[in-house]
């Protein structure tokens, strides 16, 4: 062999000894680090989630860590996080802290909610199965003052419970908790309905929602209709922070376009050419309260839109029609060219400012012959603006006597 191959054999053979060396003392190396697998959150978790035993699965899995790069605190198995709760979110493949994890402590408000405290019974508390963590809907029942007529509609909804209140029962209580206070992350507007809702006296009862597709509410009530519920008939004046005195609790039926003289109340045109619109109690007599009790009757004079209807603009047949004019004497004699125009009476209105939720408002109506005719709603700049969508509006008073009448603006 010549002295040129022997030397590249032996450059060869010396550098796979050095690899062999080198892979050897690497093995050695990764073999020295010791590994943990430890749970961690195979899903985001938010703050309040239950671990039940059921689920867990489906939210924790195992990750591998070095003993270096171990957490301070961990929870090292499943059996450790069943049936507890999370009092703050957990990110994807983050460890679990057993600080994190409560059976029936008080959870942290999250950003922009504050706390607040209720009585409530065992039946009213779901007998205990809602707890730290859970989200639950208010069932409110009231009674009214007025018509002794119940009702029950949810006051809030999707409201994650903070913290339960328990006492325990039994001889030597250790039998079972009774649920006396729940405490709700609630915003301002939340607070102001719950604290009116018990001020009013009403029964109050939570409803666990389901965590994965909870049941909807059909046609839930608006705030300004829950304000209106709650504040029923105050006789005192008094508000329980809603609506103020301009709540209101009655109805009356306005038509939704300019309805002509002639149009006949048929079921369906009540039902399509007609709404109803909130007003404050009393309801006025000179107005009709429900159009089902004028079914075939007809329209004696038009109606504008969202107007209130006179019962003096009804009657058993149909509207005269208008007369026309005698041209068999001829033209009528047309005004000369230095006769004087004699001007009409000056509109008169009459305005009704009322308190809602969002402000103080004005509404301006027209007195047309002792009706009242609705114009529009009256803005900060005195124009008269009439909204896509009608407010809730206040009934004009009685109709004015000859003498009461007076030119220009009248205030409610």
């Amino acid at each position: 062999m010549k002295q040129k191959n022997l030397i590249l054999v032996a450059v060869a053979v010396g550098c796979g000894l050095v690899a062999a060396f080198l892979t050897s003392q690497i093995g050695a190396k990764s073999a020295s680090v010791e590994y943990v697998e430890i749970p961690v959150a195979a899903k985001e978790l938010p703050v309040g989630t239950k671990l039940s035993k059921d689920q867990i699965d489906t939210m924790v899995k195992f990750k591998k860590f070095s003993k270096d790069s171990l957490p301070a605190a961990y929870a090292g198995t499943k059996e450790e996080m069943v049936e507890k709760r999370l009092i703050r979110t957990i990110r994807v493949d983050e460890p679990f802290n057993p600080q994190d994890l409560t059976i029936n402590a008080p959870i942290t408000p999250p950003l922009g909610y504050n706390m607040m405290t209720f009585h409530a019974t065992p039946e009213r508390g779901v007998a205990g199965f809602a707890g730290p963590g859970s989200h639950v809907d208010i069932l409110c029942s009231v009674t009214s003052r007025k018509t002794q007529k119940i009702s029950v509609f949810p006051l809030l909804q999707d409201m994650l419970v903070l913290a339960i209140d328990t006492n325990v029962e039994g001889a030597n209580k250790a039998a079972h908790p009774n649920m006396s206070m729940v405490s709700l992350a609630v915003t301002n507007a939340h607070a102001k309905f719950l604290h009116a809702a018990i001020n009013r006296g009403a029964d109050l009862r939570l409803i666990l929602r389901n965590v994965d597709k909870p049941s909807e509410w059909p046609d839930p009530p608006t705030d300004e209709q829950i304000w209106a519920i709650l504040e029923d008939d105050n006789t005192d004046g008094t508000s329980t922070g809603g609506g103020g005195k301009g709540a209101v609790t009655v109805t009356l039926p306005v038509p939704v376009e300019d309805l002509p003289a002639g149009t006949e109340l048929t079921p369906e045109v009540i039902a399509h050419k007609f709404k109803l619109l909130e007003i404050k109690p009393p309801a006025p007599e000179q107005f009709a309260l429900d159009l089902k009790e004028h079914a075939g009757r007809f329209l004696l004079k038009d109606l504008a839109a969202d107007q209130f209807i006179p019962r003096s603009a009804l009657g058993e047949k149909n509207a005269e029609p208008k007369a026309v004019p005698d041209v068999s004497q001829g033209p009528t004699p047309k005004e000369g060219p230095n006769e004087q125009k004699v001007e009409g009476p000056k509109p008169v209105f009459w305005d009704a400012t009322i308190q809602t939720v969002r402000g103080v408002k004005t509404y301006r109506y027209q007195v047309i012959e002792g009706d009242y005719r609705y114009i529009g709603e009256v803005k900060e700049d005195g124009t008269v603006n009439k909204p896509a969508k009608t407010p809730n509006q206040v009934p004009p008073p009685a109709k004015p006597t000859p003498e009461k009448k007076t030119e220009g603006n009248h205030k409610a």
